[in-house]
């Protein structure tokens, strides 16, 4: 019997922010596509990001709190959230060198943000303050509730999905403010704030700024995850 991939989630260690923003719904999707999924609590130096990394098949990195102003090397602006620093580094280590080691990616919400700025992107501290134009990011509805429609252009993202528009769930005031050199725009909403983005050159390197863990409904969701797992699969 073949191996199922082994699949790294990212967890914060922080009680409050696990309460938060809970991993089940991660764990429970990486299972139905066909991963094993392996829970990873922040890691402190490179060593210990190889070492962790070189038991994994794919990476997922999860929602969560606000990316912190300086890790992003910028002075705070109005309207930034809660932030974790640890974890934040500890992220950008592992997915800085996931990114090295062409390790299949998948960013989810904040992880889209997290990917993004470890390829050398830069993102919204603050959606509203900084992007007014913008629709209302943070829905008032729970998260298994889709909010508003988004775009798929032309990328691998869309042709998993198989699909030109989709309904998605909508979590955040932080976003991808510029492309890392080397990725492409696979997602905008209509408001024009990207909703996705993909390494051109990657077997799977993908961020969404949605949460299609929580969107069981949706086929575009597992699709999605499905794709993901079989990247893993064929990178072994």
């Amino acid at each position: 019997m073949s191996k199922k991939p082994i699949i790294g989630i990212t967890v914060a260690h922080c009680t409050e922010e696990l309460k938060t923003f809970p991993r089940g719904f991660y764990v429970e999707s990486i299972c139905k596509a066909g991963g094993q999924p392996l829970l990873i609590p922040p890691v402190r130096n490179e060593e210990d990001a190889y070492e962790i990394l070189s038991l994994m098949n794919g990476l997922v990195l999860t929602g969560g709190g606000d990316i912190a102003p300086l890790v992003l090397a910028e002075q705070p602006k109005k309207g930034i959230g809660e932030c974790f620093p640890e974890r934040d580094l500890g992220e950008l280590l592992l997915a800085k060198l996931a990114l090295q080691l062409e390790l299949p990616v998948l960013g989810i919400c904040r992880g889209i943000q997290v990917l993004a700025v470890a390829a050398g992107g830069k993102i919204y501290q603050d959606i509203p303050s900084e992007y007014p134009q913008a629709l209302e990011h943070k829905q008032k509805a729970p998260r298994e509730n889709t909010w508003h429609e988004v775009e798929l252009l032309t990328s691998k993202l869309s042709r998993i999905v198989g699909e030109t528009k989709i309904q998605v769930n909508s979590l955040h005031h932080q976003a991808v403010a510029s492309l890392p050199k080397g990725f492409i725009k696979s997602a905008v909403s209509a408001d024009g704030i990207i909703e996705g983005i993909e390494k051109s050159d990657s077997a799977f390197c993908v961020g969404v700024q949605w949460h299609p863990e929580v969107l069981s409904a949706e086929e575009h969701s597992y699709k999605l995850f499905r794709g993901f797992i079989e990247s893993c699969i064929d990178s072994r």
